[in-house]
Parts: structure tokens; C-alpha cells; sequence
């Protein structure tokens, strides 16, 4: 399998970009969320709030030319093409996607994290 196929198959299984964003949202966290219950900076979160956004975005415009996709020839070329673009809209916010993978793990089963990151959303106002 290739690095980039590896890749998208890691993303869209860890992150279920359908379900990220329902994720976070379902999160109930006190309104007042303590900054050391959280392992990342700031800076990190907000820039894998934009990460999360970008990748979501994606995620969206390529499962619709997947479903139209005449051939598995065709599909895998989309999949390689979305998971570049995941991929380059990850590290164009200085992170990696192991990083990422990590951040959003901990953003499924932190409130703290998920909160944090929900606010870094909110305040990019996307």
C-alpha cells in the first residue's frame, strides 16, 4: 500500500471527518475549562483547530467526486489526490499528521483538549 494511501486510510479512520466535528461538539465540558488539564499549547490547538477545518473541507469535496467515480482505478486516484491534500493542509500549519492524529486522539477523549480546540474554532469563525 502506498505511504499516501496508508495515509488518508490512518486519517479517515482515526478522525471519521464526518464525525470529528460531532465529536468535539458532543463534548460536555464545564464552561471553564482549566489550560493545565490540556498537554498542548495554545498555539498547537489553534493551529490544529485550522488542520481540523481544512481537512474536514476536503473530506467533504472529495467523498462527493469519489461517489461519482466510474472506475476503483479512478476512486484510488482521488483517494491519493485528498490524502496529498490532507496531508499538505496538515503540515501547512506547521504540524505533522502523527502530531495531528495525536491532538485529535486526545480531543475524542479529553474534554479539556476538546473544549479548548472547540473554542479555537469558534474564534477563526469557521
Amino acid at each position: 500500500m502506498k505511504i499516501q494511501t496508508r495515509v488518508f486510510s490512518l486519517l479517515l479512520g482515526l478522525v471519521g471527518f464526518a464525525g470529528a466535528p460531532a465529536v468535539l461538539s458532543q463534548t460536555t465540558a464545564p464552561a471553564q475549562v482549566e489550560q493545565a488539564a490540556s498537554p498542548y499549547s495554545d498555539a498547537e490547538l489553534k493551529s490544529f483547530a485550522v488542520a481540523l477545518v481544512e481537512v474536514h473541507r476536503i473530506n467533504d469535496s472529495y467523498t462527493q467526486k469519489l461517489a461519482s467515480a466510474q472506475s476503483p482505478e479512478e476512486q484510488q486516484q482521488i483517494r491519493d489526490t485528498a490524502s496529498k491534500e490532507m496531508v499538505r493542509a496538515v503540515e501547512t500549519e506547521g504540524m505533522s499528521v502523527e502530531k495531528y492524529k495525536e491532538i485529535l486522539s486526545q480531543a475524542q477523549n479529553n474534554p479539556a483538549v476538546a473544549e479548548r480546540v472547540k473554542e479555537h474554532i469558534r474564534s477563526s469563525g469557521k
